[in-house]
């Protein structure tokens, strides 16, 4: 019996995610990693002045990210019951709804002092997306 030729097919596919944003601290640059349910800034403590939040959202819903200047700690904002958002009170700035797999910049002038960076998405603060700053 003669051998039939075999015909392999190959195919490669290539995943190519777009590139992770860099953040240099010394550059007043901060990426802000964002996922179900935690928020991870690359750096605690920035200089006074423009501050440039790269906020990239690696979870699978939408995320916000909000900046308060504020004295409480970071797990101790109030909450509207009403709305399960934390209250904003000492809001600078903020994006709203950043869709998973992208990111968005913000960019802020910040005087010394404390910070709190959240997800205000209902009961994302609440679940742990946030993160203290202190700008010196």
């Amino acid at each position: 019996m003669r051998g039939l030729p075999l015909l392999v097919s190959v195919g490669v596919v290539a995943a190519c995610a777009a590139p992770v944003p860099e953040a240099d601290v010394t550059k007043g640059q901060i990426r802000a990693d964002m996922r179900e349910h935690a928020m991870g800034l690359t750096a605690t403590e920035v200089r006074a002045g423009t501050v440039t939040f790269i906020a990239r959202n690696a979870g699978s819903t939408a995320h916000d990210l909000h900046v308060l200047k504020t004295d409480l700690a970071p797990d101790k904002l109030p909450i509207d019951t009403q709305t399960q958002k934390a209250k904003e009170d000492g809001k600078l700035g903020g994006l709203d709804q950043i869709a998973p797999g992208t990111s968005q910049n913000l960019r802020l002038e910040l005087p010394a002092g404390s910070y709190v960076v959240i997800c205000n998405v209902p009961t994302h603060y609440q679940l742990g997306m946030r993160s203290a700053l202190t700008v010196k």
